[in-house]
């Protein structure tokens, strides 16, 4: 029986890999269609407040792994193809967050024009990073299904915005950062999700909750060198020992299999549902892990992250070897259920 299990797993794997490929690929060509005159016009009126990273965000990153990952995602889980208007919302929404985390860490705008921002009619004129953020946001507005589910959830995101600024303080206890960034991640994971249908029940809710403030804790291990060298405080730039966070993340996750198994939707469905967002965004961080765990010898067996190099914080994910490992913790989470 093992040794089935195993094997299916195995076959199980690849397709799961294809199934990923797919999907960037139909977010690509969707983002060169739909999102390159949007962005072109952008660049040909640029004030100087847009830069290449704020585009390269929106196409390479937020704009494309949100629909394609998180909103895949989603869809697998009830079974159903992403709609036109699904695709456009959560793409919408995808390019608005890296505009938006800037409001707060590069431009250090006031929280009277972020709260402007945020009015459902906008606000007119601004800058052109301002007005980039508005036109993404009124096309998201114009396609989420229930509108005042997404303007709702993006209050608890600005809420999250703000709380997090404290982890730039010299003094903040180790609850305080567990608590922002389970919150942080949490509300963000429920923000993408309004752009989907059917409406999450009780038992989703909590999921995605959980499974958000876990994201947070991955993009965390992720940016430790930046998070680092801008002296902010999460539960990855202050640990000590790199094993403690590793079994909090399984614990934590193994738990949110379980809970997933629990809606009472198909077991394949569910499966998929896990595999996507293993293969996309949990297993690379236990990959992560393992670079960082690494770095503990050369600092008398515990984690100090002021004694390592740029090139031993950072994960490549581009790197075979590293492609090779992600797979194989996606593989171990998949054969236990």
């Amino acid at each position: 029986m093992k040794l089935l299990l195993k094997i299916n797993t195995f076959i199980q794997l690849p397709l799961s890999v294809s199934v990923i490929l797919k999907q960037l690929a139909i977010q690509k060509k969707f983002i060169r269609t739909s999102l390159q005159p949007i962005l072109k016009n952008a660049q040909d009126a640029n004030d100087g407040s847009l830069d290449s990273s704020d585009f390269n965000k929106i196409t390479g990153y937020y704009g494309l792994a949100v629909p394609a990952i998180l909103g895949e995602a989603f869809c697998a889980l009830h079974g159903k193809k992403m709609s036109d208007n699904e695709r456009i919302a959560s793409t919408a929404q995808g390019a608005m967050t890296g505009l938006f985390d800037d409001f707060f860490d590069k431009e250090h705008l006031s929280e009277e024009s972020i709260e402007q921002l945020l009015h459902e009619e906008g606000r007119a004129g601004g800058r052109s990073n301002e007005m980039l953020f508005n036109q993404f946001y009124k096309m998201a507005l114009r396609c989420v299904p229930e509108k005042n589910n997404m303007l709702q959830t993006l209050m608890e995101v600005y809420k999250a915005q703000q709380m997090s600024k404290k982890q730039a303080a010299k003094i903040i206890s180790a609850k305080e950062i567990e608590e922002i960034t389970y919150y942080k991640g949490a509300v963000s994971l429920l923000f993408y999700r309004t752009a989907f249908l059917p409406m999450p029940a009780a038992g989703e809710q909590k999921l995605i909750y959980q499974l958000g403030s876990l994201m947070q804790l991955a993009n965390d291990i992720f940016d430790v060198y930046k998070d680092s060298q801008q002296r902010i405080k999460t539960m990855v730039t202050t640990a000590d020992k790199i094993n403690i966070l590793r079994i909090m993340l399984e614990e934590k996750l193994l738990s949110c299999y379980t809970d997933a198994y629990a809606l009472g939707k198909p077991s394949k469905n569910v499966k998929k549902f896990l595999s996507i967002l293993s293969l996309g965004i949990f297993s690379r961080a236990f990959v992560c892990l393992d670079q960082l765990e690494r770095n503990e010898k050369f600092s008398n067996g515990r984690f100090n992250i002021e004694a390592y190099s740029r090139k031993q914080l950072i994960c490549d994910m581009e790197r075979l070897s590293n492609i090779k490992r992600s797979a194989v913790y996606a593989m171990r989470w998949s054969s236990r259920f």
